[in-house]
């Protein structure tokens, strides 16, 4: 027997489940003329939504944030940037050509569940 309780617990953990339904988890690597490339920006930005962000570590991993609180991508095809460029650092040339972040070709398909996209760049 469904008490009042169980049944608003129940639609509780429902509308949880459907909260991320609009995202999927995007993981993946980076590299630069075979080798990781570290510390590089990666951005999915879809058609009429908001960019999502991931950062390289040292083997060229990322994973995309959404926002803070919201791993992932927003469904849908995503035009991929990836720079090197560090406002911290500004001196530091940008080592991505053109046509990998301002004037990138790349592109994605986010979907639900877990994806990884792999993005083996050449600088030449």
């Amino acid at each position: 027997m469904i008490t009042q309780a169980n049944g608003l617990m129940l639609l509780l953990v429902l509308l949880c489940l459907g909260c991320n339904s609009q995202f999927g988890d995007v993981t993946g690597k980076v590299t630069l003329d075979g080798a990781p490339l570290v510390g590089a920006t990666v951005e999915f930005s879809p058609e009429g939504g908001s960019p999502a962000y991931g950062l390289t570590d040292e083997a060229g991993k990322y994973k995309l944030q959404w926002t803070a609180e919201q791993s992932g991508a927003q469904l849908g095809k995503h035009r991929v940037r990836i720079t090197s460029f560090n406002e911290a650092k500004p001196r530091i040339k940008e080592r991505v050509p053109l046509k990998y972040n301002r004037k990138s070709e790349l592109t994605a398909e986010v979907s639900r569940g877990r994806q990884n996209f792999d993005f083996e760049l050449v600088s030449k």
